[in-house]
This record gives C-alpha cells, sequence and structure tokens, in this order.
C-alpha cells in the first residue's frame, strides 16, 4: 500500500516510535554488543567473557549505549514504511530488481490463474463445492487482476485489500485515505492504528532477525554457534509470516472503514449522497481523480443543517 501504509494522523507517535522503533533495534544492536563482548570474532564466545566485559563498563558507558540505542531507533523510524514497501515486493517491479521479480510473479499468476479456474467451474458436482469455494477463499487474498500481482505474499495481501474499495465503490483508498481516516470514529481509528502497529512491528522484527542471522554468521566463528544464525533467520522466516497475518487483518479493518463511512466522506466534503450503486462508483470515481491529481471541485456542493 502506499498513502495507506502511513499510521492514521492522529496516532500517538510516541507510542509507535517506542514499541516499533525502540524494540527491534535493541535486539539488532544487544545481539551485536552481546556477540563482541563474549569474545567474537577473534575468538570462541563465552558466557565468562561475556560477563567480565559487561561489569567493566562504567555509568557513562551504559548511559552511551541507552543513548544510542535511543538516537539509532530515531533514525531508522522514517525508515518504516519503506521497510514494509520492501517486503511488499515493490523493489522487485524496477530496475535490477526485476530479475528476480518477474519470476516471483509469474509464479503468483499461475497460481492466480489455476484458483480462477477452480473458482469459475462449470456445472460443479456436489463434491465440488468445498474446492471451489476455498479458491475463492485464496483468490480473494489476491489482486483480481493478473496484471496487480506483487513478487511477495505480503504485496499481494496489501495490493487486494488496496483494490477492493475501488472495485466495489470506486474509490481510490490510496489517494483518499488521509481524508477519510480524518472522518472515522475514534473507536474505528483506533482499531486501524492498532492493526497497523502490528504490522510495523511485525514486519521491523522480521528485519531485524534477518539483520541478526547476517550479523551473526559474520561475527561468530563457524562452529556450533553458527547455529545460532541459522535461528535468527529460521525466526525471521517465521516472524514474516506473522507479519502477512497481520497484512490481512489491517486490510480487512481499512476495507471495514471504507464500508462503514464512505458517505461520511462525501458529506465531509459537502457533495451529494449517490441514489444508485451505480452513481455511487462514478462519484467516488470523479472525487478519487480529483484528490489523486489535486483539481478543484467542479460537482455543486450540497450544504445540510447541523
Amino acid at each position: 500500500m502506499n498513502a495507506m501504509a502511513p499510521p492514521g494522523l492522529g496516532q500517538d507517535h510516541g507510542r509507535r516510535f517506542s514499541i516499533t522503533g525502540t524494540i527491534p533495534t535493541l535486539a539488532v544492536l544487544f545481539t551485536v554488543l552481546a556477540e563482541l563482548a563474549a569474545g567474537a570474532p577473534s575468538q570462541m564466545p563465552s558466557r565468562k567473557q561475556l560477563v567480565s566485559s559487561l561489569q567493566s563498563l562504567v555509568n557513562g558507558e551504559w548511559v552511551l549505549l541507552f543513548l544510542g540505542v535511543i538516537i539509532a531507533a530515531f533514525l531508522l523510524q522514517p525508515l518504516q514504511q519503506q521497510l514494509v514497501r520492501w517486503l511488499e515486493g515493490y523493489p522487485l517491479t524496477r530496475g535490477v530488481g526485476v530479475l528476480l521479480g518477474r519470476p516471483l510473479i509469474a509464479r503468483w499468476r499461475r497460481r492466480w490463474e489455476r484458483l480462477t479456474a477452480l473458482q469459475q467451474r462449470v456445472d460443479p458436482r456436489p463434491e465440488d463445492l468445498p474446492v471451489m469455494a476455498e479458491a475463492a477463499a485464496r483468490l480473494a487474498k489476491l489482486p483480481r487482476a493478473p496484471e496487480r500481482l506483487m513478487p511477495t505474499r505480503l504485496g499481494n495481501m496489501l495490493r487486494a485489500a488496496e483494490d477492493r474499495p475501488a472495485e466495489t465503490y470506486g474509490l481510490d483508498t490510496v489517494a483518499a485515505w488521509p481524508e477519510l481516516y480524518a472522518v472515522l470514529p475514534e473507536r474505528t481509528a483506533s482499531l486501524v492504528d492498532d492493526a497497523r502497529d502490528q504490522l510495523d512491528m511485525t514486519c521491523r522484527m522480521t528485519a531485524a532477525f534477518a539483520v541478526m542471522g547476517a550479523l551473526s554468521a559474520a561475527i561468530l566463528p563457524f562452529s556450533r554457534w553458527t547455529f545460532l544464525a541459522v535461528a535468527f533467520l529460521l525466526t525471521s522466516a517465521l516472524t514474516y509470516r506473522s507479519a502477512i497475518s497481520a497484512g490481512e487483518n489491517y486490510g480487512r479493518l481499512v476495507n471495514a472503514a471504507v464500508n462503514l463511512h464512505r458517505f461520511d466522506l462525501l458529506t465531509a466534503f459537502h457533495l451529494p449522497l449517490p441514489a444508485t450503486p451505480d452513481e455511487e462508483r462514478a462519484r467516488f470515481r470523479a472525487l478519487s481523480i480529483r484528490l489523486r491529481q489535486g483539481l478543484p471541485a467542479t460537482e455543486p456542493y450540497e450544504h445540510t443543517s447541523a
């Protein structure tokens, strides 16, 4: 997702900074410093060496260590949205990244075609219905148009959620999300914010475990300690699966916000409410183009008394 990716405009950024920034950064720094303090890479790490190194630190060094973590988390915080986009697979859709991205998208396209064929069976038998239902459920997690497929599962999950309001109502959620978020009730906005926090946290922890695994493989001598690097990489893969679940939940809540409060967006713009679904799609398409391109309003306003 693009403009939908940032947290809500009214969210508590101090809480987000503490959760999504400090914890993953602390995990990476603590792991690397612990391995170095234990004697790596010049010798085999040992608990005795680690304890000795920690006990030798004076108060001032502990303060500098704490400040280093906070500064690192602060500097990395603006990269949060970009990190989610990386895990969605956007770098694999342009430049040299397409060398890997094209085969991945082709794989997803074959899966999309197979599921579409299963869902659209002609004259299905009763025993085919569960298979068709399963195919439909899996297709719901993919973009409806094959040209919109992304290289990664997370990217396809979020893009499907991003496209659904445009397909159903004509509303470009990416273009309209800042304005739509501003009219959401506090409870709805809180649910969306919490889901976004969970997505950000799992994405950052996925990257943190991957970095910890790569750095551990480089720092630790090749020995039984190599299994620690492998464990970090496996944990990164498992955390990515959690990010997929978090992305599905976030997309579902964003779609729910659109379903329930899209007319509040028209009311906030003082535009007349549509009478039919066709009129609704036409109105939201026009509003989406206006917001996406920054065009001036051309429709007559409708002012209602409070």
